[in-house]
């Protein structure tokens, strides 16, 4: 699939969802043998792990959801979210608003509720599935799970934060990151009045305690009262979730016509990207440490064996779509020259499985 300046990127992306992405997913991820997904492939789409991650699950169900919801009503994706739906719900509750981390292919427990981030996702894909279902049989797990999320976002005791790692000292950036987005979506079901106070805590943490204007950064971590921690783990930057942050909040202001919201969001757009843009190969580095020393290699990125000069794929992904919406929320031309950069950057790089249904 070629671009071309005078192709619609508009028309680019939705080609490539529908003809390359969703058809890698749409061939192997259901499975029929145990119920809901198969979600570990290689690029080739060999299966690599047949383990049921309920985070992935979870965003699976999300994505069929809002695929049916926002694009078009295809009755394979509602088919292929409520396979999701009906495994998860029948397979991964843990009770009081908890759900598991990861079970078997055939759904036996192999780790708890040991994540907020699971919480989060499989509350996304709950809200977004209600939606396009128009049913509400879920209605009391979404109450009790939102409700759990509320309160275990503002507990800086609460310590089943995995894949970060809690420690006494400090705050996570990711669990307002994964929190914005999840209140927002459950506003849909349960009414922005409800989810409004989570939403406000969110941004609040995102745009002011974690953003900091004197080094023009946003960080992963910081101290309990606010404060930069100077040490390997109190420095660390995270590029993609800064790009990530920004979308988010960018999202919400205009969602509420709050123009100062959507130019702090852009303001930390910019900053995100200046920190993490590879000035000399091109691409966005995977993290970085805010002095320029060598950034810590944390565990998950020791489980993942991803360092910090890598370019990894989601990175990339939440780059190109903040970079667009800064640019179209009022970041200016050089937003989006941004993007285009970016674009044909990662289309010279990850293009040869493109167009055969590979994703």
């Amino acid at each position: 699939m070629d671009f071309t300046p005078s192709a619609s990127l508009a028309q680019f992306y939705r080609k490539h969802l529908l003809q390359d992405v969703m058809p890698f997913w749409e061939a192997r991820t259901k499975d029929d043998e145990c119920g809901g997904y198969l979600t570990c492939f290689d690029r080739k789409g060999t299966l690599t792990d047949s383990g049921k991650y309920i985070w992935f699950q979870g965003r699976q169900l999300y994505m069929f959801s809002a695929l049916y919801n926002q694009v078009e009503k295809n009755p394979k994706w509602l088919d292929l979210a409520r396979q999701g739906r009906d495994f998860i719900v029948g397979q991964a509750y843990a009770g009081n608003g908890r759900w598991q981390y990861r079970l078997d292919r055939a759904g036996r427990l192999k780790q708890g509720a040991i994540s907020i981030h699971t919480d989060n996702f499989v509350l996304q894909g709950l809200c977004e599935y209600a939606v396009a279902s128009g049913g509400d049989q879920d209605r009391r797990r979404i109450v009790e799970t939102f409700d759990a999320i509320e309160r275990h976002s503002r507990d800086l005791d609460f310590k089943d934060i995995f894949h970060s790692a809690w420690n006494p000292r400090y705050q996570r950036h990711a669990i307002s990151l994964s929190g914005l987005w999840t209140a927002g979506v459950a506003g849909g079901v349960l009414g922005r009045e409800r989810t409004r106070p989570l939403i406000d805590y969110c941004l609040e943490q995102i745009l002011h305690v974690f953003a900091k204007d004197d080094r023009r950064l946003l960080f992963e971590s910081v101290g309990r009262d606010g404060s930069i921690i100077d040490e390997p783990e109190g420095r660390l930057i995270n590029p993609g979730h800064g790009l990530e942050s920004a979308w988010f909040c960018i999202e919400e202001g205009r969602q509420r016509g709050d123009r100062s919201l959507i130019d702090r969001a852009i303001q930390i757009a910019e900053w995100s990207y200046a920190a993490g843009h590879d000035r000399e190969n091109g691409g966005i580095f995977s993290f970085l440490d805010a002095n320029g020393e060598e950034p810590l290699q944390t565990d998950w990125h020791r489980e993942t064996k991803v360092f910090w000069h890598d370019k990894v794929w989601w990175v990339h992904c939440e780059a190109l779509y903040a970079l667009a919406l800064a640019g179209a929320a009022g970041g200016g031309e050089e937003f989006l020259a941004r993007f285009i950069d970016l674009h044909h950057w990662c289309q010279l790089r990850w293009t040869p499985l493109i167009g055969q249904g590979i994703g």
